[in-house]
């Protein structure tokens, strides 16, 4: 089982850090602590060039997008494009044809204030609403099926009468068994700690994994109940299996010239599949982008200076990798800093491997993935956010 970490936090504001649950339709801020294995060496096989060639191209303004972030890959290859603005979200088929248009703004049903994590229960679509605190289940055609409240929502960490162990719990996904896996908090005596829950059909709650905290020393800055994070380091990244077979947690280390970055992956059952770190490309950081970044921490108050030294004490000396994204099949796909030419991504077998590499087009985000092709949102000159799906050619 993935170690239970216990992380005392401050009583003083316990809510700073909700907005990390509240807002996860993208990613989770979850991470691991260790690195069980030695770096992979490379070899022909990570270090192989693979080739990606464009096959389905939804235009920003031919389609008409308001403003789009994570896109949302169905079990028939279907497309789900969420419109943040419009509180609804477009449905395409594999061949990129519009078949149906959900939500809009509003309380009733099929209606969001915020259009929060997508996933599928076999066929049925799936969409999480923090700010209504609901799950909507919706037909292939776009038709309510049902509406469930959340349990254990009740975001209040310092309640008088807690009605659970739990609260804060946003469901990402439905595994095979039926259960709910998501983000939640755990109400411990004077503080709250992040955790991975799973609630099968009975309702009864068990925690998979307790990554570190938000509040990690190594890359954040705690005074007086108050965080911050350090400039440049890398904020713990969690992604979970759209199918909800697995958790990847993901850290990195840019402590000095030769960094890494740290993957692991969990399954529901309390196995750790694998713990390892990968050495990556280290570009260091002007000492004057740090001391800007260090001076834009916080306002001047009279807790500044101690944030300023802290984050000093912590600076990173390398870039930070950018994203990472756990494919439909398991892979795991991590892109580097972004360059002129385009963004380096690593790919990771579902064992751990690397096993290629590929550059990603400038303006380019991968949203989901797969060793057959992947679908990024990719912006225009104008700023405005398109779904491009990629084939993946691999050498031999």
């Amino acid at each position: 089982m993935y170690r239970l970490t216990r992380t005392p936090r401050s009583k003083t504001d316990p809510r700073r850090v909700l907005p990390v649950v509240l807002n996860v339709g993208a990613t989770l801020c979850l991470a691991c602590a260790g690195t069980g294995d030695d770096p992979p060496r490379s070899g022909a096989s990570g270090d192989a060039e693979w080739e990606i060639v464009e096959d389905l191209r939804l235009d920003a303004e031919a389609e008409d997008f308001s403003l789009i972030g994570r896109l949302y890959v169905g079990p028939q290859r279907e497309i789900v494009v969420p419109e943040l603005q419009d509180s609804r979200m477009r449905v395409y088929d594999s061949a990129g044809t519009l078949v149906t248009m959900i939500g809009r703004s509003g309380e009733g049903p099929g209606e969001f204030q915020h259009v929060g994590p997508v996933y599928w229960a076999a066929d049925t679509l799936v969409v999480g609403d923090g700010s209504l605190a609901r799950t909507t289940y919706f037909l292939a055609d776009g038709t309510v099926a049902r509406t469930e409240a959340f349990r254990f929502w009740n975001p209040r960490f310092d309640a008088e009468r807690p009605d659970s162990t739990f609260f804060a719990f946003v469901p990402q996904a439905i595994d095979d068994e039926g259960a709910m896996l998501g983000a939640a908090y755990l109400r411990l005596r004077e503080s709250a700690e992040l955790v991975v829950l799973r609630v099968p059909r009975d309702g009864t709650p068990g925690v998979v994994a307790s990554p570190p905290q938000y509040e990690d020393e190594r890359w954040s800055v705690t005074i007086s109940g108050l965080t911050n994070p350090v400039p440049f380091a890398f904020r713990p990244r969690s992604e979970i299996a759209p199918d909800g077979s697995g958790f990847l947690f993901m850290t990195a280390d840019q402590s000095t010239l030769d960094p890494t970055y740290n993957l692991t992956l969990v399954r529901p059952t309390n196995d750790t599949v694998f713990s390892r770190s990968y050495a990556y490309p280290g570009e260091p950081i002007p000492d004057s982008a740090m001391e800007r970044g260090i001076a834009g921490m916080v306002p001047e108050n009279n807790l500044a200076r101690r944030f300023r030294a802290g984050a000093r004490a912590r600076a990173p000396v390398v870039y930070p990798p950018a994203y990472v994204t756990l494919g439909l099949d398991g892979t795991i796909w991590v892109e580097l800093r972004p360059t002129d030419r385009g963004t380096p991504v690593h790919v990771i077998s579902e064992a751990g491997d690397r096993i290629g590499s590929l550059l990603l087009p400038p303006r380019s985000r991968i949203r989901q993935a797969g060793l057959t092709h992947l679908w990024v949102t990719e912006s225009d000159a104008l700023g405005l956010a398109g779904v491009v799906r990629y084939q993946v050619i691999r050498p031999g």
